[in-house]
C-alpha cells in the first residue's frame, strides 16, 4: 500500500501539524551547511545519495515505489524530473529546478492532495478555516515554501521512503549515508546531454546490462518501456539540447549520404538541414533516435583504447562494433527490440489479458493502485486485438 495512504486517519485540527510520518506543514527549518544552488530563476541540477555502508537494500518493489514517491513528490514541488537511474544501493536524479512559485489556495490544495491522504487534507482545510486572513496566507506561504526547493524535496523524499522501507522491512534507523550531493548544471548542450549519458549509463558500467536501454529503473530505459513520464523528461532534455550528436555519428551519415549519391558540394546542406530537423523532434521516435545516438558514444567501451587512461579503459561500456551499427541506423531502434522492451515493462508488477479481467484484478488488488486510478487497462502499443495491460504506474 502507498506510504501515503498508511497515515493516520485522525480528523483534529491539530493533526496535520503533528503527523511525523511526512512533512506536516510549518515548522522550522534545518539550520545547515550551504549548498551551492542558484538562488534565482531556475536551474539544472544532479543529485544523488547512497546507503548506509552501500548495502544493497534496493530490489524491484523498492525501486517502483522509490520512483513514484519521487515523481509525486515532484508534481507538488513543481520540479520537472529529466532522467533517473536506481541502482541497488543509491541514487540519481537530474532535476529541472523553476524559480519561485505563486498559487491561490486552490492550487495549493490540489498540491496538497497530490501527496497527501484525504484525512490529512481534511484536517488541515478544517483546521485553515477557522483561521484568520494573516494565518491562513501564512499556511498558504508555508506550503509555497517547500515548492521549486530542492533541499525540501530531498528531505521529505528520503524521509518518505525510509519510514516506508523501514516499516516494509521491519528495521529502524537511518538509510542513507550522510546528506545527498548536488552538482548544479550549466543549461548548455553539452552539459546537459553529458549528465544525462551519465546517469543512464549507470547500469552499463556496473556490468548489469549490455544496452542501457533494457534497465528499467533508469530514465531511458523507462522511455523505452513506454513510460510517458520518462519520455517527457528526454524529450524536454532532448529540444532543450537540440538534437547534439557526437562528430563520429555525424562522419558516419556523411559517408552514408556520400554512399547514395549526394554530391560532395551538397553534403553541408543535408547535414545541416537533418540537423536542423532533429532539432525540432516531433514525436518521440525523433527524440529517441537522438538521446540514443548520444548515448552510445558515452558508452562505448575503451578497454582497446591505449591512448586513454586505464581507468577509463577499466571501465565496462558497448562494444565499438555494436556503437558503429548504432551510427549507421541513426539511432534507430527496430520495432521488435521497441516491443520486446513493452513486453519485459509489462512483466513487472502487472498483468495482461482482456479489459474484463484486469477490472476484475485491480478491484481484488485496489490498495495497489492510487485513489485516482479508475480504469485498469491500458493498451499495449504495438500490438494488435483486445490484449490490454495492467500496471502499477500510478
Amino acid at each position: 500500500m502507498d506510504s501515503y495512504e498508511n497515515i493516520g486517519k485522525a480528523v483534529s485540527k491539530r493533526h496535520w501539524e503533528v503527523q511525523g510520518n511526512v512533512w506536516a506543514g510549518t515548522g522550522e527549518r534545518r539550520k545547515r551547511g550551504l549548498r551551492i544552488l542558484p538562488k534565482e530563476g531556475g536551474y539544472f541540477v544532479h543529485v544523488t545519495s547512497r546507503t548506509v555502508g552501500q548495502a544493497f537494500f534496493f530490489g524491484d518493489p523498492e525501486k517502483r515505489m522509490f520512483v513514484k514517491m519521487m515523481r509525486r513528490w515532484a508534481a507538488f514541488s513543481g520540479l520537472s524530473v529529466i532522467t533517473h537511474c536506481l541502482m541497488d544501493n543509491h541514487f540519481h536524479v537530474m532535476l529541472w529546478v523553476p524559480g519561485a512559485v505563486k498559487l491561490d489556495h486552490e492550487a495549493v490544495l490540489d498540491r496538497l492532495e497530490m501527496v497527501w491522504p484525504e484525512g490529512k487534507v481534511d484536517a488541515w482545510k478544517s483546521y485553515y478555516q477557522q483561521q484568520k486572513a494573516e494565518t491562513r496566507e501564512a499556511m498558504d506561504t508555508a506550503v509555497m515554501e517547500r515548492m521549486a526547493n530542492l533541499p525540501e524535496f530531498m528531505r521529505v523524499l528520503k524521509q518518505s521512503f525510509t519510514r516506508w522501507y523501514n516499516a516494509k522491512h521491519e528495521r529502524t534507523g537511518t538509510l542513507w549515508d550522510a546528506r545527498y550531493r548536488s552538482v548544479v548544471v550549466e543549461g548548455s548542450p553539452l552539459a546537459l546531454m553529458s549528465v544525462a549519458a551519465y546517469i543512464d549509463l549507470n547500469p552499463l558500467r556496473a556490468g548489469m546490462v549490455d544496452d542501457p536501454m533494457t534497465y528499467a529503473w533508469s530514465g531511458y530505459g523507462a522511455a523505452m518501456g513506454g513510460d510517458i513520464q520518462a519520455r517527457k523528461g528526454l524529450e524536454s532534455l532532448v529540444q532543450l539540447a537540440r538534437g547534439h550528436q557526437p562528430d563520429v555519428a555525424i562522419s558516419v551519415r556523411r559517408k552514408q549520404l556520400k554512399n547514395e549519391g549526394a554530391d560532395w558540394k551538397d553534403l553541408g546542406g543535408l547535414l545541416a538541414k537533418e540537423q536542423a530537423h532533429r532539432a525540432l523532434a516531433r514525436n518521440w521516435q525523433e527524440v529517441q533516435a537522438a538521446y540514443r545516438i548520444w548515448l552510445v558514444n558515452k558508452g562505448e567501451s575503451k578497454e582497446d583504447c591505449v591512448h586513454v587512461k586505464q581507468k577509463f579503459r577499466n571501465r565496462k561500456g558497448m562494444d565499438p562494433v555494436d556503437v558503429l551499427a548504432e551510427y549507421e541506423k541513426q539511432g534507430v531502434v527496430p520495432v521488435s527490440a521497441m516491443l520486446q522492451q513493452r513486453v519485459r515493462a509489462f512483466t513487472r508488477g502487472g498483468a495482461l489479458g482482456t479489459p474484463g479481467f484486469l477490472d476484475e484484478l485491480m478491484a481484488e488488488f485496489r490498495s495497489c493502485f492510487g485513489s485516482k486510478r479508475k480504469i485498469a487497462s491500458r493498451p499495449v502499443k504495438g500490438a494488435a486485438g483486445v490484449l490490454k495491460s495492467l500496471r502499477q504506474t500510478d
